[in-house]
């Protein structure tokens, strides 16, 4: 009785682990990305449906479902509200990442795909990448 009680527990606590040690990655990839797809004027629906498919797709990522779509949401109506606070609270989660240097290289290559979807990197996106 008390092994699948605590069985069940321990492996709900796993899931919440996983969620919890990727999370950091999650939000740096779609904020870096929506800092990137901001950086001509305009979140386009392209770029978006773009950085959804990418974060999905990314095993480490996959389980956090539609908490996807809502950080999505939630970096884009931040950057359309105020550019400055937006990016404030983007780079902040770079940050969290920027001393593994994987994470560090996942989030730049993504947002390099990003930039490149709509076939070119304009000159106001590759100002982000020496930051």
């Amino acid at each position: 009785m008390f092994g699948k009680f605590f069985g069940k527990k321990v492996a709900s606590a796993k899931v919440e682990l996983k969620r919890v040690e990727n999370r950091d990655l999650m939000e740096a990839i779609i904020g870096g990305c929506l800092l990137v797809s901001a950086a001509d004027g305009e979140i386009e629906k392209e770029e978006t449906a773009k950085l959804d498919q990418l974060v999905r797709s990314n095993p480490r990522l996959s389980h956090f479902g539609n908490e996807i779509t809502a950080t999505i949401t939630r970096f884009t109506e931040q950057l359309e509200a105020g550019f400055r606070v937006g990016r404030m609270n983007i780079l902040r989660e770079i940050e969290d990442i920027k001393n593994d240097p994987k994470e560090a290289e996942e989030v730049f290559v993504n947002m390099l795909t990003i930039a490149e979807a709509d076939g070119e990197i304009e000159p106001a996106e590759q100002k982000y990448w020496k930051k």
